[in-house]
């Protein structure tokens, strides 16, 4: 009789000790499941909404205190490491461009834009490739055929306007200046634009109508005439020096 017992109560351990295992297994189970969909859904990319609302939180006090708010998002390939480059202007006119990564900003660039409609009636915007930055005179995209975004500006700078296009240099971290051209706009009303992206002689790159105005220097200054002045001259990218150089007017064949 007593061994009965014993083997009854042995085979009841057993089965305690088969549910507290599946149980202690369904939890374990349970708990890795969750830290897989937790770090699945953390591996989503985000939208354009969750990139506002970071940038909203890490600016909170700057927003606020000018203002302003996003005006224009958008994502770029600026060949920045560390994260995803996202291009961003603020109703204040401030043009930014954000490394971000696991939800945080991991770098910031900071620039100057201009308002299209303060310096022309004429879309001086329409002949620049890539995607045009809110209502600015600003534009990125691959300019240099070489992969990666590059920032174009019209640069309204009191008397000097310049054509100024910045490349990500990965040993500087940071934008570096590809070109400074100065230009004129010819007719704010009827146009031409003062840049037109185009190929001449075999060669890609862009003409400008240049006009740079002279400083004076002093009271018996006398000016040299600039013979560039009121001519379309043609640049195209030099990818060992990395800038564009010039090639020369452009000339009617």
């Amino acid at each position: 009789m007593k061994r009965k017992n014993y083997l009854l109560l042995f085979v009841l351990i057993l089965f305690l000790l088969s549910c507290f295992g599946n149980k202690q297994n369904a939890t374990i189970n349970a708990s890795d499941l969750l830290k897989d969909e937790e770090q699945s859904s953390s591996n989503l990319p985000l939208s354009i909404e969750d990139i506002k609302k970071i940038i909203r939180e890490t600016e909170e006090e700057y927003l606020r205190r000018y203002n302003a708010d996003i005006a224009f998002i958008e994502k770029a390939n600026f060949g920045i490491p560390g994260g995803d480059n996202w291009i961003v202007r603020l109703s204040n006119r401030t043009l930014l461009v954000y490394v971000i990564n696991n939800n945080k900003i991991d770098k910031e660039y900071n620039f100057t834009s201009f308002n299209h409609e303060e310096y022309s009636n004429f879309n001086i915007m329409q002949n620049i490739p890539g995607t045009r930055i809110d209502s600015s005179t600003s534009s990125f995209g691959d300019y240099n055929n070489d992969g990666i975004d590059e920032m174009f500006v019209y640069g309204f700078y009191g008397r000097a306007f310049e054509i100024v296009i910045r490349g990500y240099d990965v040993e500087k971290d940071d934008f570096t200046v590809y070109c400074e051209i100065p230009f004129e706009i010819i007719d704010p009303d009827n146009g031409p634009a003062p840049v037109e992206f185009t190929t001449y002689r075999g060669m890609y790159g862009f003409k400008v109508f240049f006009f740079q105005y002279d400083v004076a220097g002093g009271p018996d200054w006398v000016p040299d005439p600039n013979l560039k002045n009121g001519k379309w001259i043609f640049y195209t990218w030099d990818a060992e020096k990395r800038e564009y150089i010039e090639v020369g007017e452009v000339v009617d064949e």
